[in-house]
């Protein structure tokens, strides 16, 4: 099995899911994140660009019978309202065009959690990640923080009601 890293730790540990809550999961990659997510009760709701990675992240958590799965970008698809939203490595601020900020706003509900964890490579990419996506957020109605632990960084955001 492998084995966990610290971003999916911190970045699960941040949202604080709950038993019966529907997170959705932005690059579930291989699932380890969704993996913690449905081993704090929640139901997951995962997105992922790559289908190989889709199929991963499928396999390994296929036993909790609460994991949605779509192989999508998360900004084209109408996935409802969630309680939280979780994204591990999915640089946002990268593609500002594409609305992604605006998208988190439409698909949680008020009051709702978003946690979005990136490792950088370098301080300068941590704080460009930090900086760009508060400010984003902040624009489409969340209150938002950051933090940066080693050399992951994070931003935490609640949709204000």
């Amino acid at each position: 099995m492998a084995e966990i890293a610290l971003r999916h730790r911190w970045a699960v540990e941040l949202l604080e899911p709950r038993p019966g809550e529907v997170v959705l999961e932005i690059g579930c990659g291989h699932g380890l994140a969704t993996g913690l997510l449905l081993a704090a009760g929640a139901d997951v709701v995962a997105v992922e660009r790559s289908g190989k990675m889709l199929a991963a992240c499928i396999k390994r958590n296929a036993r909790s019978g609460r994991l949605t799965a779509f192989e999508s970008d998360f900004e084209s698809l109408d996935l409802g309202r969630f309680d939280a939203a979780l994204a591990v490595n999915v640089d946002f601020p990268r593609h500002k065009d594409r609305g992604w900020a605006r998208k988190f706003g439409d698909v949680l509900k008020p009051g709702g959690r978003l946690v979005l964890v990136l490792e950088a490579p370098a301080i300068q990419t941590a704080d460009r990640f930090a900086t760009s996506a508060a400010t984003a957020l902040t624009d489409v109605g969340f209150r938002v923080d950051t933090e940066l632990r080693q050399s992951v960084v994070a931003v935490r955001g609640e949709r204000i009601p």
